[in-house]
C-alpha cells in the first residue's frame, strides 16, 4: 500500500515563534500562513494557542499605552480616555432626539389650513388683563 498525498504538517519551535511575533503585530493570519509556508487553516489548527498568545500580548500592550496616554492632561489625553471608557466599559453618547423631517410644500398647505382656526390670532379681540390683575379679580 502506498502513501497519498502530503505527510502531515508538523510545526517546529521556530514557526511557533514566529506565529507568535506575527499575531502579536497584529499581522492577519493568511500572512502568517504564507510566511510559514503553510495554508491559514492549517495554522489556525497548529498554532491557536501562539496566536492568541500573540493576540493578547498586543492587546495588553496597547492598553497600556492607551492608559499612559489617559493619565495625561492634554487633548490627546481626553480622547483615549473616551476611547477606553467606550470600548472597554461600553460607555455610549447620548444621542439627541431623531429630528421630524421638514414637511413637503403640499403638505405644509395642507397642515396649515387644518390648523388655521386654532393658531389665528383675532388681532381685535380684548387682550387679557396682566397676571398682577387676574389674581385680584
Amino acid at each position: 500500500m502506498t502513501d497519498r498525498g502530503r505527510p502531515p504538517y508538523e510545526p517546529s519551535p521556530k514557526d511557533r515563534r514566529i506565529a507568535e511575533a506575527m499575531a502579536g503585530w497584529a499581522m492577519p493570519q493568511e500572512r502568517i500562513a504564507r510566511v510559514i509556508g503553510i495554508d491559514a487553516k492549517t495554522l489556525r489548527k497548529h498554532f491557536a494557542e501562539e496566536l492568541e498568545i500573540g493576540s493578547a500580548k498586543l492587546e495588553a500592550q496597547l492598553a497600556q499605552n492607551l492608559l499612559r496616554i489617559a493619565q495625561g492632561q492634554d487633548r490627546q489625553a481626553l480622547i483615549a480616555t473616551i476611547f477606553a471608557l467606550k470600548s472597554r466599559f461600553g460607555w455610549v453618547e447620548a444621542t439627541p432626539a431623531p429630528k421630524e423631517a421638514p414637511l413637503g410644500k403640499k403638505a405644509q398647505r395642507q397642515a396649515n389650513a387644518e390648523n388655521a382656526a386654532t393658531n389665528h390670532k383675532n388681532l381685535y379681540a380684548t387682550p387679557s388683563p396682566p397676571p398682577q390683575l387676574r389674581k385680584m379679580q
